[in-house]
This record gives C-alpha cells, sequence and structure tokens, in this order.
C-alpha cells in the first residue's frame, strides 16, 4: 500500500466515480462499497487478472460492478488511454507478463482503496 499514491488518487476519484455514474444526483448505492470490498478481498487473495474479468461482468450482482473496474481504469490508465474494462485487463496483464506483477496488483489496490475511500463523500442511499 503506497499512502501517498491513495492520496494522489482521492480527489480524481471523486470525479471517477460521477463520471462514471456511480454516483448519481450526489448520491451512491451502498452496495458499491461491499463490491468495492469483495473487489480488494478478491485480489488479496486469488488472482489480479481473475478479480479484474470477474467484476467486469455484470453476473448476478445488484449493482453495476463493472462500473468500478471502469473507474479503476480512469485512475490508473494514462490520460491518452482508451477507458474500458477491457483496457484494464490487458494492461494489468502487460504488467505481469514483464515481471511487474507485484507492482501492478499494488496500483490496483491503492485505487481501489481511493475508490473506497471516495465513496465517503456521498449520500449512502
Amino acid at each position: 500500500m503506497n499512502k501517498r499514491r491513495i492520496d494522489s488518487y482521492i480527489q480524481e476519484a471523486c470525479e471517477v466515480l460521477e463520471k462514471t455514474k456511480i454516483v448519481k444526483n450526489g448520491e451512491i448505492q451502498s452496495t458499491f462499497r461491499g463490491q468495492i470490498a469483495s473487489f480488494g478481498a478478491m485480489v488479496a487473495t486469488g488472482s489480479l487478472l481473475s478479480a479484474i474479468a470477474l467484476f467486469s461482468v455484470q453476473g448476478g450482482s445488484s449493482v453495476e460492478r463493472d462500473k468500478l473496474i471502469l473507474a479503476l481504469a480512469y485512475l490508473i490508465l494514462d490520460k491518452e488511454q482508451e477507458k474500458t474494462n477491457q483496457s484494464l485487463f490487458l494492461y494489468v496483464q502487460n504488467k505481469i507478463n514483464d515481471g511487474k506483477e507485484r507492482i501492478v496488483k499494488e496500483e490496483v489496490m491503492d485505487a481501489a482503496i481511493a475508490l473506497k475511500l471516495a465513496m465517503n463523500f456521498y449520500k449512502m442511499i
């Protein structure tokens, strides 16, 4: 966990939550907090690529959890890169292939923590 990186992500995370429509009219479904926590737990205990793949689709979730992966893409990927769930998956896959799995895992976890912290700025419904 890199506290400086998390702090740098938090302000942008607020903007990203609105851009991805996770936040609507200053409110956020409380289930999004649970989903981002589940994502973090899955990354910590399992495979980063598996977690991204699983959360990139709606599945049986009551919230659009694919929006969380899109939000992570906005935080992690360079400004000029296309922001999609697939582009985040490919970015992570390339880092792993380059032998940087630990680094990219920490980067994704820091972005997920920043998103969860940024959710505190909004009213939970």
